[in-house]
């Protein structure tokens, strides 16, 4: 029996890294399904908690294929890490019991890291909406604009998966007036989604799910069109990762980019909470969704 050791410090750094530290992980494992996993919490005082879901999510597909993933944590100098990524339920959801006590949290206080399905989804979106509302001062508009584009991500997220599972964070910065949010599954992935109806190939597939009425079938294809029209006029920032491909979307340019391969589909985006943007761009043209909003926070 082999042993791996996982340096957690080379996930910190980026969303490729992260993937590609993670598909070795998952071949690893294919070759030595015996494996024992070292998580080495090492030199390393801080990661984003869309960089801990995405090998959260590995983790998951692993099991999900059948294997064992067992090992050791190895705990670093600075616990504020730890402390940290149990509170956003990293630890609990790899079901992990630490060898040290961890302060007792307030879980009505920040967004942790959620399994959702569509039986919870709305339940989900908005405990998350919720907490990123009265942590943050952002604008109407933005808000309005988030609650419409993330019931979307989630929505497509599960339409693009055959699992019916989806994995969600989100995080408000307050010092960068910015919201980092992701959605993240397992799954066929977008390029397999989409060839369900048409005959892309795999760039072609992820650089035409973000335009309006591209879909596999199964909804409108606009929640990733809207999504990219909000980040472009928020100057925020939308990464879709599926595949061996990645799409970048900002206010100045739309790019496609190889990639170590991600097992399912990934939607990030960061928001930039005082940005104000013009939401009826790219909702509905026959009602005001940020009335509905603002009334549904009222009856609430």
């Amino acid at each position: 029996m082999s042993s791996y050791k996982l340096q957690i410090k080379d996930i910190a750094k980026s969303h490729n890294q992260t993937i590609a530290v993670c598909d070795a992980l998952i071949k690893q494992y294919q070759s030595e399904p015996e494996t024992k996993l070292i998580i080495d919490f090492s030199d390393c005082d801080f990661i984003y908690p869309d960089y801990a879901i995405l090998l959260l999510c590995t983790i998951k597909y692993l099991e999900h294929l059948g294997h064992k993933v067992s090992g050791t944590i190895k705990l670093g100098a600075n616990k504020a890490i730890i402390t940290y990524l149990a509170k956003m339920n990293f630890f609990e959801n790899l079901n992990v019991e630490l060898p040290i006590s961890i302060p007792k949290f307030n879980h009505y206080n920040a967004v942790q890291i959620q399994k959702y399905t569509s039986d919870n989804q709305i339940e989900v979106l908005n405990s998350i909406l919720k907490v990123l509302r009265e942590k943050s001062s952002m604008y109407d508009n933005v808000y309005a604009s988030l609650d419409y584009c993330f019931n979307e991500i989630l929505d497509n997220v599960l339409n693009h998966t055959d699992e019916k599972v989806g994995w969600v964070v989100a995080q408000y910065f307050e010092n960068l007036n910015s919201i980092r949010l992701i959605v993240c599954d397992f799954g066929m992935g977008i390029h397999k989604s989409l060839n369900q109806k048409h005959d892309f190939t795999e760039e072609e597939a992820i650089t035409k799910c973000i335009e309006s009425g591209i879909t596999n079938g199964k909804g409108q294809g606009h929640g990733l069109f809207a999504t990219a029209s909000f980040i472009r006029l928020n100057k925020g920032w939308l990464s879709l990762i599926s595949g061996k491909k990645k799409l970048n979307v900002s206010e100045k340019k739309t790019i496609v980019k190889d990639i170590p391969n991600w097992q399912g589909t990934c939607v990030y985006i960061r928001i930039n909470t005082n940005v104000d943007v013009d939401y009826k761009e790219f909702t509905s043209q026959f009602y005001d969704y940020k009335k509905q909003v603002f009334e549904n926070l009222f009856e609430n």
